[in-house]
C-alpha cells in the first residue's frame, strides 16, 4: 500500500487520503498537505534533521484493516476510512474486494492465448533495422540465425544497432582478447590470416633480438638503441591494432558471414538446377522410350499365307505383295516371283519391314 495515505498531516493534523495533494519532506519523510506545506514553509522537524531525523510511519499493522472500497489500509477503530471516507462494515462482513479478487483470479496465460504469441523485441529490432523484409545485405534473417547458431540473438542486435546508427563499430571484446583465433573459431578466414601476419610482422624486433642473442648469420645489423625504437613503435602499433581488432572486429565477420552464405547458397541453387536438368532428361528418355514402343507396335503388321482359302493368298496377302513391289522398285530391284513366293511363305511373326 501507498505509505502515506491515512496518516496524519503533519501540518494539520488531517488524514491524507486518496484525493489529496500530498508532499514529503525530501529530509525526513515526514508527509504533508501541500498547501500546509506550503504555508509553514519549512518541515516541523527541520531542528531534528541535523540529528538524523526520519519520519517513521505512526501506526501498528495490529491497528489497521483493509478498506472493502478502496483496498487501501485505514485504522480499524474508526467507521469510515482514512483515505477514501467510505463507511466501514463491521469487520468479518466485509464482501470480497473486487479490485483484490480480479487481480488474485486474472488469467494472465488466458490472455496470452488470446491475443496470440508475445512479439519477438529482436525480430522487431532486427526489422527496424534493416526493414519489413528482413534481409541484411540481401540475406534473410533466418539464414544468418542459422549460419551464426546460438550466439545469433547476440550478433543480430549488435548489427541492428550498428545499422540504426549508421557505424562500423561495435567492441568485441573476443575479438579484443583472443586475436586472430577469434575469427579462427568464426570461420572468417580472411581477417584472421590478415590479422595473424600483422601480428607476426609486429613481432619481428623480438624475433631479431633472439637472432641476435643465438648469434645467427641472418640477425640483421642493428645497434642496440634503433632495436628499442623499433621495438617500441612496434608494441605502439600492436596495441592499436588490438584496438581496431575489437571495434571493427564484428563488421569483418558479418561480411566474411554474408560471403560464406552467398557462395553456400549459389552453390545451392546450382546443384538444385543440374539435379532438375537431370531429372528432366531422364524423364524425357523414358517419354521417348515409351512413344517408340507405342510407334512401333502401331505400325507392325503380321502377315499370314495360310489364313484364307481360295486362289492361296488373302487380301491382306496382295497389298503386302504391292507395298513390297513399290519399295523394292524405288530402291532399283528388280521384284521376280522369288521374292513373292519367299514373302508369301513367310511366317505369322514377320513383319513387312523386317522382310523389306
Amino acid at each position: 500500500m501507498p505509505k502515506y495515505y491515512g496518516c496524519p498531516c503533519e501540518g494539520c493534523g488531517k488524514p491524507l487520503t486518496l484525493q489529496d495533494d500530498i508532499v514529503v519532506c525530501p529530509d525526513c519523510g515526514a508527509p504533508y498537505h501541500r498547501v500546509c506545506y506550503e504555508k509553514l514553509g519549512q518541515c516541523i522537524h527541520r531542528p531534528a534533521h541535523a540529528a538524523g531525523y526520519e519520519w517513521k510511519f505512526p501506526y501498528e499493522e495490529s491497528q489497521l484493516r483493509t478498506c472493502p472500497s478502496c483496498g487501501e489500509r485505514t485504522l480499524r477503530d474508526e467507521e469510515t476510512c482514512r483515505c477514501c471516507g467510505a463507511v466501514l462494515p463491521p469487520e468479518g462482513q466485509e464482501p470480497p474486494s473486487s479490485r483484490g479478487s480480479g487481480e488474485e483470479t486474472f488469467d494472465y496465460s488466458q490472455m496470452y492465448r488470446q491475443f496470440g504469441t508475445s512479439a519477438d523485441p529482436e525480430k522487431e529490432f532486427f526489422e527496424d533495422a534493416f526493414g519489413k523484409e528482413a534481409k541484411m545485405d540481401g540475406i534473410d534473417r533466418q539464414d544468418w540465425l542459422d549460419y551464426i547458431g546460438p550466439a545469433a540473438p547476440a550478433y543480430l542486435a549488435a548489427y541492428s544497432r550498428m545499422q540504426l546508427q549508421k557505424s562500423k563499430i561495435s567492441m568485441s571484446f573476443s575479438a579484443l582478447l583472443f586475436g586472430p583465433f577469434y575469427f579462427f573459431y568464426r570461420k572468417a578466414w580472411k581477417p584472421a590470416f590478415g590479422f595473424l601476419a600483422a601480428e607476426l610482422l609486429l613481432a619481428a624486433p623480438t624475433f631479431i633480438e633472439m637472432l641476435q642473442l643465438s648469434g645467427s648469420a641472418l640477425a640483421p645489423a642493428m645497434s642496440a638503441s634503433a632495436l628499442t625504437v623499433f621495438a617500441r613503435v612496434c608494441s605502439v602499433l600492436s596495441f592499436v591494432l588490438m584496438l581496431v581488432r575489437g571495434m571493427y572486429g564484428k563488421w569483418l565477420y558479418r561480411k566474411s558471414a554474408a560471403d560464406h552464405i552467398r557462395r553456400a547458397a549459389h552453390h545451392f541453387e546450382q546443384r538444385t538446377g543440374e539435379d532438375e536438368q537431370q531429372h528432366a532428361q531422364r524423364r524425357a528418355g523414358e517419354h521417348r522410350q515409351r512413344h517408340g514402343g507405342m510407334h512401333r507396335a502401331a505400325h507392325a503388321v503380321p502377315v499370314s499365307g495360310s489364313g484364307r482359302a481360295g486362289d492361296g493368298h488373302g487380301r491382306a496377302d496382295a497389298q503386302t505383295h504391292q507395298h513390297a513391289d513399290q519399295k523394292l522398285n524405288k530402291r532399283g530391284r528388280r521384284a521376280d516371283g522369288g521374292h513373292r513366293d519367299g514373302i508369301c511363305k513367310a511366317s505369322d511373326h514377320d513383319d513387312i519391314r523386317g522382310i523389306i
